[in-house]
């Protein structure tokens, strides 16, 4: 019965600039991004995880320091399928001004043919957050299996396989889409805040979306930069 939880960043100095930090080094929390994300972690209905896997850039490894003096996990390790998109020539502009760009509208409106100059493309970065994601729940499945087959008559004592996922707010976003049969193209519909946490069950026939974009200050956050409501 897996269960993935997806936490997004907490606010960045890139967040509260507004600039498109991407793959960028040197972009960290800001004190209000590290109050925000604990008072959200307090939020989280489960505390003990399988995994913590979390993007290798410098804001992931801080929430996922922080997320981890509020969950237990056995294994946390980087995993680079959920680092952020590269933006390429993108990479550190102001939103502003890239809100001028030709390629801007096709990123809003039909992502799937979006690719940024000298980086990645939208559907690039879906297809190996997702194929990780199918990855990750196999694996979790195969776990449970095997101990459910060693516990025998005493199955009902094995806990469910939870995970977390700390990525970024275009991952999340693409990872929610494909769970929800979403085209990808309609992607920007979705909200993911700096610091919320969504959570995916991944226990029946098809993925349940049981929360998204949970924060502590609920809707206050829900336009922040990157986390929806963007154009």
């Amino acid at each position: 019965m897996p269960v993935i939880v997806l936490l997004r960043h907490g606010i960045s100095s890139a967040n509260t600039a507004g600039i498109l930090a991407g793959r960028a080094p040197g972009v960290s929390l800001t004190d209000e991004g590290v109050s925000a994300l604990e008072a959200n972690l307090a939020l989280l209905p489960h505390r003990r995880f399988s995994r913590l896997l979390h993007s290798p850039l410098t804001r992931c490894v801080e929430t996922a320091a922080i997320a981890q003096k509020t969950v237990h996990s056995d294994v946390v390790d980087v995993d680079d399928s959920f680092v952020e998109l590269d933006y390429g020539d993108w990479t550190g502009r102001g939103l502003k001004e890239l809100g001028r760009e030709p390629l801007w509208e096709t990123v809003l409106t039909t992502p799937s043919a979006a690719r940024f100059p000298g980086g990645e493309s939208i559907a690039e970065a879906a297809v190996r957050s997702v194929s990780r994601i199918a990855e990750l729940v196999a694996e979790l499945k195969a776990e449970e299996d095997r101990e459910r087959a060693e516990a025998g008559e005493s199955e009902a004592n094995v806990p469910p396989r939870w995970a977390m996922v700390v990525s970024h707010g275009d991952i999340i976003k693409a990872i929610i889409a494909d769970a929800l049969g979403m085209p990808l193209d309609d992607f920007q519909r979705l909200s993911v805040a700096p610091g919320s946490f969504t959570i995916i069950d991944f226990s029946g026939d098809w993925p349940v979306l049981a929360a998204t974009s949970v924060t502590a200050a609920g809707l206050a956050q829900s336009n922040t930069v990157g986390g929806g409501g963007m154009r």
